[in-house]
This record gives structure tokens, sequence and C-alpha cells, in this order.
């Protein structure tokens, strides 16, 4: 892992996001020029790797190099304009990792 592990970051399951347009196509005009669409709470790079090590059934440790650059801190969008569309996300971390994976096994790694 590089740097301490500790940056934190937002990422949305791909199928949240395909319900959110598709949800917003009718009213297509109400959108305004620029919306971030996210779940408004993020979590660090270790707690991805813990979440992912738990659903694939890894026990081995991490590393982390200190020597590489960790980036931003943080990188966390604005929802509050996507309030005023009623959506919330469906998929937890775990349950969006738990069908990622599931996908790969049934698709990718045969």
């Amino acid at each position: 892992i590089w740097g301490d592990g500790e940056s934190r970051r937002e990422f949305m399951y791909a199928e949240d996001l395909a319900n959110f347009i598709y949800q917003v196509i009718p009213n297509i005009q109400r959108l305004p020029n620029m919306l971030n669409v996210g779940l408004g709470h993020d979590f660090t790079i270790n707690d991805y790797y813990r979440i992912i090590a738990e659903e694939i059934g890894y026990t081995g440790g991490f590393t982390h190099d200190l020597t590489k650059p960790v980036g931003m801190r943080r990188k966390l969008v604005d929802i509050s304009l996507l309030k005023e569309f009623d959506w919330k996300y469906q998929f937890e971390l775990k349950d969006g990792i738990k069908e990622t994976y599931k996908y790969y096994l049934e698709n990718i790694y045969k």
C-alpha cells in the first residue's frame, strides 16, 4: 500500500450510478449543469484493503511503502445538490465489493 493507507477515498458501486442516471432521465431538464453523484462519505485505503481481504478470504498482512506518495489526503464529493433528487445509493461498500468479487469469479476467473 502506498503511504500509510490513511488517505480517504469515496468509491461508489457502478450499478448505483447507473440507477441514478436511469431515474433522472425522465426529468433531465431539472439537472443542474454540474452535479456530483456519490455516497457522501469516504473510507481509508486501509479500510478498502481490509474489507476486500475479508470478502476474498485473504488472511495475510499488508505492507505500507512509506517512501511512496499518498496523494490527496481526502477525495470526497459534495452531494448537497443530489439530495434534491430523492435518490440514495443502494449498495454499501461491503455489498458492492461482494457483488464485484462474485462477478469476477463467475465471469472472469473461470
